[in-house]
């Protein structure tokens, strides 16, 4: 996933760079960087966005997975 492709997947999830880091447990620099391209996005982070914008999983799933 390139930083341009990060950044459309998580304007069209309505999640702020933070936010997404978050989501994965990472620190929201990272999440900037990532959208800058400064650093690579992880696959698994790419995949988790996918499965996110096709509606595979939500948002409260990877919450819940959490606890």
């Amino acid at each position: 996933m390139t930083a341009n492709q990060f950044r459309t997947a998580i304007e069209r999830l309505g999640l702020s760079q933070a936010k997404a880091a978050a989501l994965v447990g990472a620190d929201p620099r990272t999440g900037r960087r990532w959208a800058l391209g400064e650093r690579n996005v992880p696959e698994c982070v790419a995949i988790l966005l996918r499965l996110l914008i096709a509606g595979k999983v939500t948002i409260e799933d990877i919450d819940g997975a959490r606890k």
